[in-house]
């Protein structure tokens, strides 16, 4: 009986982990492309996120220099042209400016899938502040899922 649940705790804890398989993005969720060490990193399952229909969230912010910017949203362009649907937008205050692109991705393993990017520019200090997330669960689409989050 312990082998069994130590077993089930295992896969679970590896089923987490390829949440966002098949995302080119996924590289940063690895580590690969930033060490893990200047990443702030957020997962969140259960009951805290069944009223936004989702059943798992990931979150990684950390700041980035412009060539692992530039590097980031290429692999976010090449999941773009994957993508079921797309919502940018751009923001120019005086002193920040805040590029964002939400993604939802094919389905997978009968769950909807999202991926949300937001850079924020500190024109004054030439640094970037990056936050992306990857959601999934049952919200039908981009729209919804906006309308559940405000």
């Amino acid at each position: 009986m312990r082998k069994t649940i130590i077993m089930l705790l295992l896969l679970a804890a590896t089923l987490t982990g390829w949440a966002q398989t098949g995302l080119h993005i996924d590289q940063l969720f690895q580590g690969r492309i930033i060490p893990q060490e200047r990443i702030m990193e957020t997962r969140v399952r259960g009951k805290t996120l069944q009223k936004y229909q989702l059943s798992y969230y990931r979150s990684l912010r950390l700041n980035v220099t412009h060539q692992e910017a530039g590097q980031l949203r290429a692999l976010l362009g090449k999941d773009a042209e994957q993508s079921i649907d797309m919502n940018t937008s751009r923001k120019n205050p005086h002193r920040w400016d805040t590029w964002t692109c939400k993604l939802q991705m094919p389905s997978q393993n009968g769950k909807n899938r999202y991926l949300c990017y937001q850079e924020q520019w500190d024109k004054e200090h030439e640094q970037c502040e990056l936050t992306v997330i990857y959601m999934e669960g049952a919200v039908e689409s981009l729209e919804k899922l906006e309308e559940l989050l405000r």
